[in-house]
């Protein structure tokens, strides 16, 4: 009987599997994958596995069991337990992150010297996608061509971005001291989704003067004096 299995992107998964006979030590015990129909291939020989599986039976010879971590999507597919007597079969189906509101552009506006969170998130926060990019087109320019500036820290944004969250399916950026030249638009990508943010930074007007010092305006002492003795009696 075929057990479905579901995992996310950049977490892990278990795959259980044991000999019916708890007390049992087999002679041999095999994993395989198989990818879309194709032929079937042991993971513990395949590179793309590499210090991410870990079995059981060492502690327990009965136990089977297979742990795979650090998930992607390639990950995907049908895989079997074999031992001399008997098999499991399991289909594992890897979740990757897609975008909330894909493809939309959001508008925000701040002033400058403030600081903005860009959102930007997977539908399942439990997804960690295998790559994030946040990008950077100025409005200033003529075509939209886009820059990266995180993972990568480069250009007017070097030191002032960051995701700010924890958690895995998250990937909102924070932007500290924002400048005119922040204004513009902005793309969070992952492997295959996009989402716009279209930033207006404004520039905080200085209140102008409750008071002023021109003498034509002021009182001169003789009249603050005047004031005062009239309203001393």
């Amino acid at each position: 009987m075929l057990k479905h299995v579901t995992g996310h992107t950049g977490g892990s998964v278990l795959l259980p599997c044991s000999c019916a006979d708890p007390q049992a030590k087999p002679q041999r015990v095999t994993w395989k994958i198989n990818r879309s129909g194709k032929e079937w291939t042991e993971v513990f020989s395949a590179d793309e596995y590499r210090d991410r599986l870990q079995q059981f039976n060492e502690d327990s010879p009965a136990n089977l069991s297979l742990l795979i971590s650090d998930l992607r999507e390639e990950d995907d597919g049908e895989y079997t337990c074999e031992t001399e007597k008997e098999s499991r079969e399991f289909w594992l189906y890897v979740k990757g992150c897609d975008l909330a509101n894909a493809g939309e552009i959001e508008e925000v506006t701040r002033f400058s010297g403030e600081s903005v969170v860009l959102l930007c998130s997977c539908t399942d926060l439990q997804t960690k996608p295998n790559t994030v990019k946040w990008e950077f087109s100025s409005d200033k320019s003529e075509y939209s061509h886009y820059v990266e500036i995180y993972s990568a820290q480069t250009g007017q944004h070097r030191d002032r971005v960051r995701l700010t969250s924890k958690n895995p399916g998250n990937l909102s950026l924070l932007i500290s001291d924002l400048t005119e030249e922040d204004q513009g638009d902005y793309r969070c990508s992952v492997q295959r989704d996009h989402k716009f943010v279209r930033l207006h930074v404004k520039v905080r007007e200085t209140p102008s003067h409750l008071w002023t010092t021109d003498p034509t305006t002021t009182p001169s002492t003789t009249e603050s004096e005047r004031i005062m003795l009239c309203v001393a009696r």
